[in-house]
């Protein structure tokens, strides 16, 4: 089995930098960053929307499955662990893909999670060139050799609108999908102190993320129903060490279920 990093599946959660937000559209609000937010909460309210420009998030962790180029599980891991908050994520993130530059995968990254990183990069000064300035790198619009966005893949970039996003695809095969946390939850999580929640959510989305890309492997042909049966029997096995080791995944494992089209 090959253990090198050929694909770096990953997610991201975040929560909303409110210092930057307050400095930036409400500056009569100095150093009253929870003002300015709940304004601007309000603002998007009166709009019919509730979600804050990327611009002004901050990643609180990052989940990652690195995967050999067997399509296999290699290490099921959050990032940052060693050196806590949001420069040590961002430059643990960073470093694992200028170390083993490899094709990342995800869902909407390419609109969102990429994006964040990159701003964040910005903003700490991290060297991100190898990523940035490759002619049909993973910065390319329509590029999958690099830059596997599931979304885009599933979407057909833009031109089918499915309702339910990673939750859509991820039921469809069986697996849990969104469960008691939700995206919009993250932010109250993180002022309550759930950090441990935080990371368990996020864990179960990046899983989610692996069992579509694997059945978009499917779809193109590149394995068979088989093949994916293996890998997802492997996967399971491998959730349940994490869980035994360090407590993660234990919903997740729980309302796992295997895909049967018998049932469709």
């Amino acid at each position: 089995m090959s253990t090198q990093m050929r694909y770096l599946v990953y997610d991201i959660e975040t929560v909303t930098d409110k210092i930057l937000l307050q400095r930036v559209l409400y500056p009569e609000l100095e150093a009253q960053e929870e003002e300015a937010y709940q304004k601007h909460l309000a603002e998007l309210a009166e709009e019919g929307r509730d979600f804050i420009n990327p611009a002004f998030h901050r990643p609180v962790t990052i989940g990652v499955v690195a995967v050999n180029s067997d399509f296999e599980i290699t290490k099921i891991g959050l990032l940052g662990k060693e050196n806590p908050g949001t420069r040590g994520l961002v430059e643990h993130f960073w470093e694992t893909y200028n170390q083993h530059r490899p094709v990342l995968v995800d869902f909407n990254g390419k609109s969102f999670d990429i994006r964040v990183l990159e701003l964040w990069a910005y903003r700490l000064g991290i060297s991100i060139a190898s990523f940035h300035f490759e002619k049909y790198g993973p910065r390319n619009r329509y590029s999958e050799e690099r830059h596997f966005d599931l979304h885009e893949f599933l979407t057909n970039f833009g031109a089918a609108r499915w309702k339910g996003g990673l939750n859509l695809f991820s039921k469809i095969l069986g697996k849990p999908g969104k469960m008691k946390t939700q995206g919009h939850m993250v932010q109250e999580l993180f002022d309550q102190g759930k950090l441990i929640e935080i990371d368990d959510y996020c864990l179960s989305d990046v899983m989610d993320t692996y069992f579509v890309f694997l059945r978009t492997l499917v779809l193109r042909g590149i394995i068979d129903l088989d093949r994916e049966k293996f890998l997802v029997n492997a996967a399971q096995d491998q959730m349940g060490a994490m869980q035994d080791k360090e407590g993660f995944l234990k919903d997740y494992l729980e309302n796992f279920r295997f895909w049967d089209p018998e049932q469709i």
